[in-house]
């Protein structure tokens, strides 16, 4: 865990959780390659611009300290976080654990002031995944006025009903995986976007995230609401739709 301020000067990492400013989370390759960086990036970017952070580096400032970082980065450490705070820069990594696993739910009542940004003064969400086994656990986000499920603290969801699925594609972060993923969910299936209310949850058959750290990974339960996955096919599927692109993306 490093960072540096906007005078290129190194200091300490601050804790993110509750200060101004963006993240984004990178996949690392055992090759420290980093699959549709350039998006990541960009998104990062234009997250700052949007709560209007003071400071923006270029996006050749950021990857020119990111490949650095990476030179000396535990090659088992699969995902990279890079946070613009006000006046700085920070990375840290981390082994990519919680890829692929099953997830248990657990409803988190919250409403994201912004949807579209990765914001670090959201406290309440990222600073509270500590309290769960995030390898095999996630908040599952319970929007309080519209009783609705939006997606997870860390991964869209895709909602999965036979041959069709539901997106959501309102009031969410669209993520990148998912947007890569799309073209051939479109071609393998029936699509649908929009919001399922909570007690719309049992009629799927599946309920799948899809972020950086977890891939596509399969919900197994979501107590709260007596839901639990009936099926694996569709995760199956769309598994290795993910790690074609992946490796695609890496050669």
């Amino acid at each position: 865990m490093k960072a540096w301020n906007k005078d290129g000067k190194p200091i300490d990492h601050p804790k993110p959780w509750g200060l101004p400013g963006v993240f984004t989370t990178l996949r690392v390759m055992t090759d420290r390659k980093t699959p549709f960086c350039e998006d990541y990036l960009t998104r990062l970017r234009e997250s700052a611009e949007k709560i209007g952070l003071p400071w923006i580096p270029t996006l050749e400032e950021i990857e020119e300290i990111m490949i650095g970082f990476l030179s000396e980065v535990d090659p088992d450490h699969g995902l990279l976080r890079i946070c613009l705070f006000e006046d700085s820069i920070g990375y840290s990594s981390r082994p990519a654990s919680s890829d692929g696993n099953p997830v248990e739910g657990w409803l988190l009542h919250y409403r994201r002031p912004e949807p579209t940004v990765k914001s670090t003064i959201e406290k309440n969400l990222y600073g509270t995944l500590q309290e769960l086994d995030i390898e095999r656990e996630d908040w599952i986000i319970n929007d309080p006025k519209e009783n609705d499920i939006r997606e997870t603290a860390t991964s869209n969801l895709i909602f999965v009903q036979n041959n069709q699925l539901l997106i959501p594609d309102k009031w969410v972060l669209n993520g990148i995986i998912l947007q890569k993923l799309l073209p051939q969910l479109r071609d393998n299936f029936s699509i649908t976007r929009g919001i399922p209310q909570d007690q719309e949850i049992s009629s799927f058959t599946e309920i799948l995230l899809c972020g950086t750290g977890r891939g596509i990974a399969p919900l197994t339960s979501l107590p709260e609401l007596g839901w639990s996955s009936v099926s694996n096919d569709t995760f199956t599927k769309i598994r290795t739709f993910y790690e074609e692109i992946l490796q695609t993306a890496g050669a």
